[in-house]
């Protein structure tokens, strides 16, 4: 029997079960009428470290339950080493109704053809109305989530920040050196590098006594948050064509989609150009010599030094500035950068993610008896307040519900999140008073009108504004998010270390030592010889097939 075949028995079975006089199905509330007339739904949800409260306490869990009245019984699975445990479950046929999280894209395509995870394109068309929506209105998502055969196997987590997530983190420049040596903001490439000119010759700009300052700071190789820190690919623009890397999508990393059309960025002529102009810099001293040095730890290590008490470095990119330069009197001395012009283009790029950041976030397995329930459930979520608060945690801790009916932050005169229960973090009182997630989607569109707009990323996207982020995301085409198979994952898997290995190494050699045409023309015959042409090939199959989920 198809999977296809399989689906639709389940769909028609879903229907009858729809009918049951104790439930409500269209939206109104609660959901169950009478939870002691069904089984409690058995629903295993993935907790973090620093989740202390039982899930069935959290504020939200408990919201959920009192307000859709289905009766849930809560199955904790701890987070580290949980795929592992999941896959175990699913293997041995141990598993439960649902999956509040941690069913990954990948999962779902695994698992697709042995019928455990329950289609759900025809339960969001009859018993999800707002998601339905959303998929009408962003098709993409509705594309990005469905398998390669067709259907859909559980229900999105989306998170849109107004493209947060869709760019670096901000490129920052130090202003009280640039007035110190009297320059301007820089606006091109030409001027910016002049700028770290001034910043090497200037000598004991930050007044300490030594010679430590440091024009310019990255990590090369590194693909961390979002791509923040290997700032090289800011460049790429400038010289012909916008690369990428993003740990949120690495085996995308170097594609690009320009007319329809799957390239490899890393063989164009404007990667080789970036390398020479990255060389020319470094034979200078412009650039630290730590940025050839990775830590070790996944943290540059310049990030250390942004967190000195005088300022040591002159530019740089990272995703929270203002988290990691911890002197207040530092932190002022920086300003994000505007869009550099270069010869043959502008600076700044696209990553290849989503802000439809889960697929599969919740997932119905071939066990639960009420799927049609657990639709009506990520209705309920799907609802602007309830996906806002248990995203980011629940009134009365996040946050404060204003006269004006909208969600504001519980923040206190230092524009922090007032914490309470003895918690230390943020991510304490949101994990405990939210069952971290679940289906939702927090569209741009309910900033202002629903919520304010999340307090602490506020400079993070007013840094990529200034940066040129609407300008890059309008001119960009980035790799969309997609679903592939599993011999597409497997063989991905084979290919992409060795060519991210040898990408990785002709950029360091080529920034420290130069370019030839002969290194050149042995990096990309070795590319070629890893797979990158049946990389692109895959990626393109994909994209094709995306395409044709299109309505």
């Amino acid at each position: 029997v198809s999977g296809e075949e399989t689906g639709g028995s389940k769909m028609s079975e879903i229907s009858e079960q729809g009918e049951s006089d104790n439930f409500n199905l269209d939206g109104t509330l609660p959901i169950v009428k009478d939870p002691g007339k069904m089984e409690p739904i058995k629903i295993a949800v993935v907790i973090g470290a620093d989740s202390s409260v039982p899930t069935q306490d959290k504020e939200m869990t408990k919201k959920i339950v009192e307000e859709t009245g289905i009766p849930i019984e809560w199955q904790e699975i701890p987070a580290d080493g949980s795929a592992e445990k999941i896959n175990l479950m699913l293997t041995s046929g141990e598993y439960p109704d649902v999956f509040w999280n941690g069913i990954s894209s990948d999962m779902a395509v695994q698992y697709s053809d042995q019928d455990i995870f329950v289609p759900t394109e025809e339960l969001i068309a009859q018993y999800a109305p707002r998601l339905a929506k959303i998929f009408e209105e962003h098709p993409e998502y509705k594309q990005g989530s469905t398998t390669p055969n067709g259907h859909s196997y559980g229900f999105p987590y989306i998170e849109e920040m107004h493209g947060l997530v869709l760019t670096p983190g901000p490129f920052m420049i130090n202003q009280t050196w640039l007035n110190k040596v009297g320059k301007d903001m820089p606006t091109t490439v030409d001027e910016f590098v002049d700028c770290l000119r001034a910043f090497k010759e200037a000598g004991d700009l930050n007044g300490n006594g030594e010679a430590d300052e440091i024009p310019y700071a990255l990590e090369f190789g590194n693909d961390d948050l979002f791509g923040s820190y290997d700032s090289f690919y800011y460049f790429t623009g400038a010289f012909g064509m916008a690369d990428t890397v993003c740990s949120g999508n690495p085996m995308a990393n170097h594609l690009r989609l320009i007319n329809n059309k799957i390239q490899f960025a890393a063989t164009n002529d404007a990667f080789r150009k970036t390398c020479d102009f990255f060389h020319d810099m470094y034979t200078e001293g412009l650039i630290d010599p730590d940025s050839f040095a990775p830590s070790g730890t996944g943290v540059p290590l310049y990030i250390n030094k942004l967190a000195q008490s005088e300022a040591v470095l002159g530019a740089f990119q990272c995703w929270t500035p203002r988290d990691n330069i911890v002197d207040l009197a530092v932190r002022d001395e920086y300003v994000p950068l505007p869009r550099l012009i270069g010869a043959e283009g502008k600076c700044g790029n696209v990553l290849n993610y989503s802000e439809m950041q889960d697929t599969s976030m919740v997932a119905i397995t071939d066990k639960c008896k009420y799927p049609e329930v657990i639709a009506a459930l990520v209705n309920y979520c799907m609802e602007p307040e309830i996906s806002i608060t248990l995203n980011w945690g629940a009134i009365g801790y996040t946050y404060i519900k204003g006269d004006d009916g909208k969600l504001h932050f519980n923040l206190d005169e230092n524009n922090n999140i007032i914490l309470q229960n003895g918690w230390q973090y943020f991510s304490e009182q949101r994990t405990n008073t939210s069952p971290t997630r679940g289906a939702l989607a927090v569209l741009n569109e309910y900033y202002d009108k629903y919520a304010d707009y999340t307090w602490d990323a506020v400079p993070i996207l007013e840094g990529q504004r200034v940066n040129g982020k609407e300008e890059c995301l309008e001119e960009i085409e980035a790799v969309p998010k997609m679903m592939l198979s599993l011999e597409e994952n497997n063989k991905l898997s084979q290919i992409y270390g060795t060519i991210d290995n040898i990408v990785n190494a002709y950029q360091m050699d080529a920034v420290m030592n130069g370019t030839d045409d002969t290194s050149w023309d042995k990096f990309k015959q070795d590319l070629k010889a890893a797979g990158v042409d049946e990389l692109v090939g895959i990626y393109q199959g994909a994209y094709d097939r995306y395409c044709s989920f299109a309505d």
